[in-house]
């Protein structure tokens, strides 16, 4: 297109010498025309130079354009997905927070000599010198009665209910003594197994008050451990 553009600048010059000849124009008067006509031909070719020039940064700021919306997208995908693995984890947080809540307290089921057990704490299961069961209780007596009916079905089941050495205060309208507690403690942890569907002629309820410590009962965490509900599956 340049080689076209200057073959046809060239033709017009020497059609307007010419012209200008045949006007009668003097040679000095044509050598300036002259002159100033390839000027404006310098300077048409060079901005037409600069707009190919410019049309070729055009070109490629696009295509740089084209590869960093690429870029972009991809980064933009990157981020969903350590958002999506974000909520995961917060998520699978979130369930293992729920599940060890719903573990009973003091630990998973025991073998004993005539069945396994597993104790409970009071402190879990009741607000103090009350026998009515907290949230927290019946999460943790819904997982007990989950594992029995699982593995346990159809077998005989003792509830005994414990208590501190400390004299009742605060509840002692509410009950005689230490064995009035623990029996009606055991008895609501009872009807709430019953409620989860394990056959109540299968259960037995028993309150032993603070006869049966297994700590002494000097410092808050002893008697903390002695304040306690045991759930036996007997053999």
């Amino acid at each position: 297109m340049m080689m076209t553009r200057t073959r046809l600048t060239t033709l017009t010059i020497a059609l307007v010498m010419s012209a200008l000849s045949a006007a009668g124009c003097g040679q000095q008067e044509i050598k300036e025309l002259r002159s100033q006509v390839l000027t404006l031909q310098s300077n048409a070719q060079t901005l037409q130079a600069q707009r190919d020039s410019a049309q070729q940064q055009l070109a490629a700021a696009q295509t740089r354009n084209t590869e960093f919306s690429g870029q972009l997208d991809a980064k933009d995908l990157e981020i969903e997905a350590i958002k999506a693995a974000r909520d995961k984890a917060v998520s699978d947080l979130d369930a293992a927070k729920k599940a060890r809540a719903a573990e009973p307290a003091g630990g998973g089921w025991k073998t004993g000599t005539i069945g396994s057990e597993i104790s409970i704490g009071s402190d879990v299961l009741f607000s103090s010198g009350r026998a009515t069961l907290t949230t927290a209780g019946k999460r943790a007596l819904s997982n007990v009665a989950s594992g029995i009916l699982t593995n346990h079905s159809g077998q005989n089941i003792r509830v005994y209910g414990h208590t501190d050495a400390d004299p009742i205060r605060k509840t002692k309208n509410l009950w005689a003594d230490n064995l009035d507690l623990s029996s009606n403690r055991a008895m609501a942890v009872t009807r709430y197994l019953i409620s989860k569907g394990i056959k109540g002629s299968l259960i037995e309820s028993i309150g032993m008050g603070s006869t049966r410590p297994v700590a002494g009962n000097r410092t808050a965490a002893d008697k903390k451990k002695n304040r306690r509900v045991e759930i036996m599956i007997l053999k």
